[in-house]
């Protein structure tokens, strides 16, 4: 396989910054050009004096424009990060995998632990014969008959069964009862605000415990606190049991050596992140053994042997069992008070009085401690680039300023004896430099502006500026060449001020574009830097650009406005269409324009369709039969097209009477994005509704979309 191009990472040429060089390249175009007619090449020549002061000029150039990039950003009352997202903001991303979702529950508060499943149980049948979905029939019904052979179960994919251990710092039944159902409500809130696209969580389950009482005799070592020896030992204990998920800043995750990109993938947590090992690491306990807390027991600091180890039941009998199997819907939790752990040394009993509650309120106290999480702050998780400073890049000196005194055109001019025909020759070589310096001074500006050439924000045109008032899509930029009346150069000027800066703008940037379109100049240039910002992202609005061509001007934009204003549009909210590409709308939360799904929002961008227009995305997972469906009479489907109409499909809705979609290939178009944009394990359709069609099924879907919200919150509510 052929390598991939890569951009170098060599340092780059450090020649504009070297003086003698450009001197000895520009002495050698000078002797390749005009090497006949002239031969005096010496320092003393006036040609080469000037052909020194443009080095000179071009060696500063060079060295602003190695500037740190935060240095060339910075501008007054610009923030150069304003166009740079923080690596919190571009590289997160919403829930793809089951770990990822994992994490997402793990991060709620009072959640210790939490383990996702796929649902693998069926949802509805299949007749073949008939092309019909129904719903399945009840076990229970008295006479029913045998299945039929045509008919097949519907298992349906993408339903998630999450089971939550809380963090046990509760005391009461009470108190547990009620944290259970906040964390339900908070754990369902999370999973639906960032659910991927044709996935659904089924059933959420806060988990019971299942007390476990041990009975044991420690041989310690010599020991200075055999309190907190045995507070250790209860928390190894406990930990078996149910070990934590630790949170970890980001200091700690890059002394781990993850690179920045595997720290920030995944969703953004509250509480720090949590790196994949230690995830991978800690599975549900199902059972628990003698063997493995004997090896639990001998990793404490002070215990030197396991004398006896047993586990006991409700009355503190020893049992004879090495395994005990934990409950599918419980956790195992470590029964202190129902346990006894005896330390010895040497054969003694270390006197009890001191130790025992003592020990508990110190166990307990660790718990909680364990259990309470820091909040993630914010110069935590962002990385930003140091801020930049402004070094005034756009500051020119005429070149003038730095020749000889009796070239007579620098501040001190020539005396007033010379001849008037001495200072015509004075401003004539003047006029002569001003070509030079012009150039120049627009290189200047082009420099100290290249954070507008890579801004993606709608820029607004500056009052003061007239030739800015006049075109706000500026590829090139330029700047008088400064003089404060020292230098005389407003005396060889034809035009004031104002006109001649307005003169200049206009003759440096191409006045129409090559087309020969009415565009504003530059434009077209603008967009080939949205289109370099765009593939950064692995971005691109060329199909679209062909479309816009042919659509002609439209809300007062000419095609070309209309194309990068909504490059623009989508680089700005790239961070939230990066991050949530995958994701479907908030169930849970009402639908309008800031609940949306990311497959949406993509589509909108990337179709140039304005936040208000109208189109839907269907899930068919939320179609699926509920429990009640089982008393309903007749199938859910006929005709149906495909075995399984449930699992991993959506539709898309679109208004098929409106001007824009009415043309075959913009519509063609559409469905092409569709299927390029919408993940690879979903399979889309897209439907086209006239006027009438569109409200009847507005008013259907309003009602369901509100009836399915309301069941949800009820369920969460027992």
């Amino acid at each position: 396989m052929a390598n991939p191009g890569t951009l170098p990472t060599v340092t780059p040429n450090a020649a504009p910054l070297d003086f003698a060089s450009l001197r000895e390249q520009g002495i050698s175009l000078v002797q390749h050009l005009a090497g006949d007619t002239w031969t005096d090449h010496n320092a003393h020549d006036p040609g080469i004096t000037i052909l020194e002061q443009l080095c000179y000029a071009l060696t500063d150039l060079g060295y602003r424009s190695q500037f740190a990039l935060p240095d060339l950003l910075t501008r007054a009352g610009h923030d150069p990060c304003a166009d740079l997202p923080a690596p919190a903001q571009i590289l997160p991303t919403s829930p793809v995998t089951i770990s990822d979702l994992r994490k997402l529950v793990i991060d709620v508060p009072g959640v210790r632990n939490a383990w996702i499943d796929l649902v693998d149980e069926p949802a509805a049948s299949f007749d073949s014969a008939n092309r019909e979905v129904s719903p399945l029939a009840l076990a229970t019904t008295p006479g029913a008959a045998a299945p039929s052979p045509n008919v097949s179960e519907i298992r349906i994919q993408g339903l998630l069964r999450v089971r939550i251990e809380m963090s046990g710092v509760e005391k009461t039944v009470e108190e547990r009862s009620e944290a259970a159902r906040a964390i339900r409500l908070e754990a369902a809130r999370r999973l639906h605000r960032c659910r991927p696209l044709g996935v659904d969580v089924h059933e959420i389950l806060v988990l019971d415990d299942e007390p476990i009482s041990l009975g044991a005799t420690l041989e310690i070592g010599a020991v200075g606190d055999a309190t907190r020896l045995l507070a250790s030992i209860y928390q190894s204990i406990a930990g078996y049991f149910s070990p934590a998920v630790p949170f970890r800043t980001l200091a700690e995750m890059l002394e781990r050596g993850r690179r920045v990109d595997e720290i920030f993938e995944g969703p953004l947590l509250d509480h720090g992140f949590i790196d994949d090992e230690d995830l991978a690491g800690i599975e549900r306990c199902n059972s628990v053994r003698i063997s493995d807390l004997i090896r639990v027991l001998m990793a404490v600091p002070g215990v030197l042997a396991v004398k006896s180890l047993h586990f006991t039941d409700g009355d503190g009998k020893p049992l004879k069992d090495w395994l005990l199997t934990v409950d599918a819907d419980k956790t195992p939790r470590f029964d202190l008070e129902k346990s006894e752990i005896r330390l010895e040394r040497r054969g003694l009993r270390i006197d009890q009085a001191g130790i025992i509650g003592a020990e508990q309120v110190l166990y307990e106290s660790l718990r909680c401690e364990t259990a309470r999480r820091s909040p993630f702050g914010e110069h935590e998780s962002e990385l930003r680039p140091p801020p930049g400073r402004d070094r005034h890049v756009a500051n020119y000196h005429s070149i003038q300023e730095h020749f000889p005194m009796t070239y007579g055109i620098g501040a001190a001019g020539l005396p007033q004896s010379v001849p008037p025909a001495r200072h015509a020759l004075a401003k004539q070589l003047k006029a002569y430099l001003m070509f030079y310096d012009q150039l120049l001074a627009n290189q200047f500006a082009q420099l100290a502006n290249v954070g507008k050439l890579f801004s993606f924000h709608d820029e607004a045109p500056d009052a003061n500026d007239a030739a800015d008032a006049d075109d706000s899509y500026r590829s090139y930029f330029s700047q008088v060449v400064p003089d404060d009346g020292v230098l005389g150069l407003d005396e060889i000027r034809v035009w004031g001020p104002d006109e001649h800066r307005a003169r200049l703008q206009r003759i440096t940037e191409e006045p129409s574009d090559p087309a020969g379109s009415k565009s504003k100049p530059g434009l077209q240039r603008r967009n080939r830097f949205l289109d370099h910002l765009l593939a950064r992202f692995g971005e691109q609005f060329h199909d679209y650009a062909l479309l816009q061509a042919g659509e002609g001007a439209a809300a007062g934009m000419t095609p070309a406005e209309r194309l990068a204003r909504d490059k623009r549009a989508f680089l700005r909210d790239y961070p939230r269409i990066g991050r949530d590409r995958g994701i479907a709308f908030n169930l849970l939360e009402p639908a309008g324009a800031d609940n949306r799904s990311g497959l949406e929002w993509r589509l909108r961008r990337k179709l140039g369709i304005a936040d208000d227009d109208r189109f839907y995305l269907l899930e068919h997972i939320l179609l699926r039969p509920l429990p009640g469906d089982v008393y309903q009479s007749g199938p859910l489907f006929r005709d149906a097209q495909v075995r399984d109409p449930y699992s991993l499909q959506i539709s898309l809705v679109f208004p098929g009477w409106i001007k824009r979609y009415r043309d075959p290939n913009f519509r063609q178009f559409v469905e092409q994005t569709v299927v390029d944009e919408t993940p690879a394990h979903l399979s889309a359709r897209v439907l086209w509704k006239e006027e009438e069609e569109m409200k009847a099924f507005e008013l259907a879907y309003s009602a369901w979309l509100e009836q399915w919200r309301s069941y949800r919150l009820a369920e969460l509510a027992r």
